[in-house]
């Protein structure tokens, strides 16, 4: 629930010239998950009073216009100097080049925790870092606490309120089944594809709108038209933004069919912000994203994903998730509200 005006007043007033540091090292004009997240959250703090700047990696071909600070690739004592002069610092996934500037600023600080880490060395030690460094871990959701052991805060992801929303009525929507995401063998759009096409034999003449890029894409194009799909299915390349929140309101189902745990999975949010009826894969964390408001089917299953789709236009009106259940759950996941969040565990940590 939204927090009342003189609530938020209060907090803005209590929060003023709080000094943060987000240490990221990949940041806009990349547009990954976790792009979104660090930049969600950065603006949503400035609105609560803090004074936020953002230390990346990531080039930027022109000035940026953001209403924080950006440091890209800075100077080790730059980079330094923002962080001593901070209240706290909150990194985003552990980043074992980060870590000496953030130890050796002295000042609190929490990592955000976006993505499971390897078996590998690399990922050991980051596991190590997490559970014996952090004074506090924060993970996007239940599935990537479990994952990384240990006592963890789970504060889910925003999404961008003010782009996604409703629009076009369910039952008006021109487009049928709708895929968001990179074109990449973990993101199941082949699995996809193959439930069109036992949809299309059980007299299901669905279509398809695929948006993303990838290095899947050829071999996509080459699977639908092996099926003979290629006139029901429609690559769009990439879309952001409100032009991605117009093609998901045209549209009445978002299917989300990865084949790997996704930690959390925004699309699922935007999709249902944007009315679709939202078909997900029961794995990694898209359960807690879809709140229960979304249909779920085994991973890599396209046989149980064609039945869920084919439920779906047999019995519109009983999948359909009800209003007010998909307003409160978008309302906890609105930017304001994940940054409060984020605002009351660093708090803690420089008390």
């Amino acid at each position: 629930m939204h927090l009342c005006a003189s609530r938020l007043d209060a907090m803005r007033l209590a929060t003023t010239r709080m000094k943060i540091v987000l240490y990221s090292p990949n940041f806009f004009p990349l547009v990954g998950g976790l792009e979104h997240v660090v930049l969600y959250v950065a603006h949503a703090l400035v609105q609560l009073g803090c004074e936020v700047t953002i230390v990346c990696q990531t080039p930027a071909d022109a000035p940026d216009a953001f209403p924080f600070c950006v440091l890209r690739k800075a100077s080790w004592v730059k980079a330094w100097a923002a962080m001593h002069c901070a209240d706290a610092v909150l990194m985003f996934n552990v980043s074992i080049k980060g870590l000496p500037l953030v130890l050796m600023s002295g000042r609190p600080w929490a990592v955000s925790h976006q993505t499971p880490y390897g078996a590998d060395w690399r990922g050991r030690v980051k596991v190590w870092v997490a559970r014996h460094l952090a004074r506090r871990n924060i993970c996007c959701s239940a599935h990537l606490a479990a994952h990384l052991g240990g006592t963890a805060v789970v504060i889910p992801n925003p999404y961008d309120e003010g782009t996604f929303y409703n629009g076009q009525p369910w039952v008006f929507r021109t487009g049928d089944l709708i895929f968001v995401g990179r074109l990449v063998s973990d993101k199941g759009a082949d699995v996809l594809l193959q439930a069109l096409v036992q949809l299309h034999a059980r007299g299901k003449m669905l279509q398809l709108t695929v948006v993303g890029e990838g290095p899947e894409e050829t071999a996509l194009h080459s699977l639908a038209a092996q099926h003979g799909l290629s006139k029901w299915v429609v690559f769009m390349g990439a879309k952001r933004g409100k032009e991605l929140s117009a093609l998901l309101q045209r549209h009445r189902v978002l299917v989300v069919p990865s084949v790997w745990p996704e930690p959390f999975g925004i699309v699922a949010l935007e999709g249902l912000a944007c009315g679709c009826v939202v078909v997900a894969s029961h794995t990694g964390g898209l359960p807690e994203a879809l709140g229960g408001l979304g249909l779920l089917f085994p991973p890599g299953d396209a046989a149980a994903l064609a039945d869920a789709i084919e439920g779906i236009w047999e019995r519109p009106f009983e999948v359909l998730p009800d209003a007010d259940r998909v307003a409160a759950h978008l309302s906890c996941h609105r930017r304001e509200a994940i940054a409060q969040r984020y605002l009351a565990v660093l708090s803690e940590i420089i008390r």
